[in-house]
């Protein structure tokens, strides 16, 4: 007699088949799920690239439309310079006083305007308010209104460049800061900063303290990480730069204020000829300078710092970013502008982690060239002192910029070189920040063992460090931005 079981199969297979479309449901749930997951991560790739694009041509737009006003702000001032020289020529000592705050005001207020410019053309191309940078221009308006005329640095005040200077100064910055900062100055150079080199001031030796880059203590400090004795032993941080300011912090013109006589502005080559080149009258041709005024200096003209306006050549590294032959009229630093702007992107593969940020610095600057006596042109410093001569802009690549590590809108950093390195000069590793990622890196520097293994490893494979790193920095390439 046969079983309930062997009469009646179905039962059994319909089992089978349950369990076989059990199977398939799982893998089709599985593979939607990965397909979700491949469409999400696509999306942010999407949402990525187009946020690149947008960053990069916003801090473009931002940097040509700062080198604009720098340049615009350069030819003003050699107007001003060239018409208080007629001025003085004339015996008219109240005109070229007022001839003279009127380029200083131009100096602090024309690079000003042209941040606030640099803020509708960077959120015309898309980018958004930043709150860190808005908050950071607008605590630098109460520094410079609470503490340049009052207090600075060791309890002096820092002298005004014209009377009420500060407070003019402070108002124009808190102007850019109440129309929101969504384009930041990474090039800006701040009074009563650090004015000078230190490697604890470079972001490269915290780099290759963290990624255990041994080849740059070959190339940047090749005797540290022997000669390292502890905290104690680094040298203090430099001192802020004590001369007078000739030129705003953010889109510096980097000028200089000098006393001149007569005779000084007799001297310099090619200065008679820019009268006539701006359609102006030659003083000197009608016997100027002549009795006192050869030698009666008049105070405070505006000319080219020589310290950043020398041979562009000379800020490269061995890999200047330009490529082919710089031609001779074109060879000058000097004023530039660097634009950072740091741009949100939410994950939808990860909802729940923090957003990233696009960050783009882009890099412009004012040209221009005189002409020589033989037909030769020359560069704008041929003349020390600033003329109407500056028709062009032009994007540079961000090595050939004048630019603190970093950058001085990298407010993370900048909060680290401010406020951490100070403590930890004073009082060692225990006074480093928590959540610090350059205070992490101090940490893990004081560790001998960490010093000593970069130690043998260059005692072998420095060979190594002859090729070249690919991208920017020391003997790499050129790069646009970061």
């Amino acid at each position: 007699m046969q079983s309930p079981a062997a009469r009646s199969p179905r039962p059994a297979a319909r089992t089978a088949a349950r369990g076989r479309g059990g199977q398939v449901l799982l893998f089709l749930l599985a593979a939607v799920l990965a397909l979700l997951a491949a469409v999400l991560w696509l999306v942010d790739l999407h949402v990525a690239i187009r946020g690149k694009d947008r960053a990069q041509n916003a801090g473009d737009a931002a940097a040509l439309e700062s080198a604009r006003w720098q340049g615009a702000s350069l030819n003003a001032i050699g107007e001003l310079n060239l018409l208080r020289v007629l001025a003085l020529a004339a015996g008219d000592a109240e005109a070229a006083d007022t001839l003279r705050e009127a380029a200083l005001r131009t100096s602090f207020l024309g690079p000003l305007a042209g941040a606030a410019a640099a803020q509708t053309a960077a959120k015309l191309d898309g980018a958004p308010d930043n709150d860190g940078f808005t908050a950071f221009v607008r605590e630098r308006a109460r520094v410079a209104r609470g503490g340049y005329g009052f207090r600075f640095a060791d309890g002096t005040a820092m002298p005004e460049p014209w009377p009420g200077a500060w407070g003019e100064y402070a108002a124009a910055l808190d102007a850019i800061a109440d129309g929101g900062v969504a384009a930041g100055f990474d090039n800006a150079a701040f009074f009563g900063d650090p004015a000078g080199s230190h490697v604890l001031l470079d972001q490269g030796f915290y780099a290759a303290v963290l990624g255990r880059s041994w080849c740059w203590f070959r190339r940047a400090a090749p005797t540290l990480l022997d000669d390292y004795a502890g905290w104690s032993s680094w040298p203090p941080l430099p001192p802020p730069d004590d001369a007078p300011p000739a030129s705003s912090e953010i889109l510096s013109l980097r000028l200089r204020l000098e006393d001149l006589t007569g005779a000084d502005l007799a001297a310099m080559p090619g200065l008679p000829a820019a009268f006539g080149e701006a359609g102006l009258p030659d003083p000197f041709a009608a016997g100027f300078p002549d009795g006192a005024a050869a030698t009666n200096a008049a105070p405070g003209f505006l000319l080219y710092d020589p310290s950043r306006w020398g041979p562009w050549e000379a800020m490269k590294d061995p890999s200047f970013p330009v490529e082919g032959e710089l031609r001779p009229e074109y060879d000058y630093a000097g004023a530039d502008a660097a634009l950072r702007v740091e741009l949100p992107v939410p994950r939808l593969s990860d909802p729940a982690a923090e957003p990233g940020a696009l960050v783009w610095t882009g890099a412009a600057k004012p040209f221009g060239k005189l002409a020589g006596e033989d037909g030769a042109d020359l560069p704008p410093t041929a003349v020390p002192l600033v003329l109407p001569v500056f028709p062009q802009v032009r994007l540079v690549p961000l090595d050939a910029v004048w630019m603190p590590s970093g950058g001085a809108f990298d407010l993370a950093w900048r909060r680290h070189c401010v406020e951490h390195l100070p403590r930890y000069l004073e009082r060692g590793p225990a006074a480093l920040a928590a959540g610090c990622r350059h205070c992490r890196a101090l940490e893990r520097w004081e560790d001998a063992a960490f010093r000593r293994a970069g130690s043998r490893w260059l005692s072998t494979n420095s060979w190594k460090c002859t090729v070249a790193p690919p991208g920017g920095g020391p003997g790499g390439g050129s790069r646009h931005a970061h």
